[in-house]
């Protein structure tokens, strides 16, 4: 509600707006970009699970005070991401098969729905776009460049959910859109061969170049299950190689 103040030197009125009592952002600028950093380590694999976060170290390598780290963390704990435990610290949170399954399963729906609603409005420039996400996928994976080759695949699915001009579809999916960076680094990385994740996006590309939606749609959740069910498969491999061990 505007309220009307009086100067006392004019005996004028002039309209004045009440301050909202909000706190100022130069530590959560702060927390957003520490936060974006260590999302991105563990999306790279470079902070696998079971790593001990130490807020003193973060903030050191960072050349930062701690209180934007904590927030950092609470942050990334929300997003599932990392498991605080009462005195031990921070933890980077294991990948399950559960969390995985349920990314992997909400991303085939998704995505299929956003291919199929895309086609109708896709373009030739689209299409060259996400041809040349292909490609740079392939030269990459010739080069044995994960990280890149991990960065195009999600440049890839989010051109064509941003083509399917469906808002709330776009919203849900932003939301997502760290847990599926992490999901794709984790289940890419257990190809040995790269070029079976291009092999993928090329027959979506295909379809979606013949405007077949039924086809595109069951391609694009093929294509999620397949990632998955390789990196379960290769998850339970390691463990029963553990156990003989043992």
């Amino acid at each position: 509600m505007r309220q009307t103040l009086v100067d006392n030197r004019t005996g004028k009125g002039f309209p004045h707006t009440p301050q909202f009592s909000l706190e100022p952002i130069r530590y959560r600028r702060m927390a957003d970009q520490i936060a974006a950093s260590i999302r991105e380590s563990i999306a790279r694999g470079h902070l696998p699970s079971g790593t001990h976060l130490l807020e003193a170290q973060i903030a050191n390598e960072m050349q930062t005070s701690r209180v934007p780290v904590r927030e950092a963390l609470m942050q990334l704990e929300q997003e599932g991401l990392v498991t605080r435990h009462p005195n031990r610290g921070t933890f980077v949170a294991e990948l399950t098969d559960e969390m995985l399954c349920e990314v992997a399963s909400l991303r085939g729906l998704l995505e299929g729905f956003a291919a199929r609603r895309a086609l109708s409005d896709l373009t030739p420039h689209d299409l060259v776009q996400l041809e040349m996400f292909v490609n740079q996928m392939l030269d990459s994976a010739r080069l044995g460049d994960f990280s890149r080759v991990v960065q195009l695949d999600f440049q890839f699915h989010s051109y064509i959910v941003g083509r399917a001009n469906h808002h709330l579809l776009q919203r849900l999916w932003a939301s997502m859109d760290r847990k599926i960076r992490v999901y794709l680094s984790a289940t890419n990385l257990v190809y040995g061969d790269l070029h079976a994740i291009v092999r993928g996006h090329l027959r979506i590309l295909e379809a979606l170049r013949q405007r077949d939606g039924q086809h595109v749609t069951k391609l694009m959740e093929e294509h999620i299950d397949e990632v998955l069910n390789v990196f379960i498969h290769s998850r339970s491999k390691k463990a029963r190689n553990r156990s003989d061990v043992t």
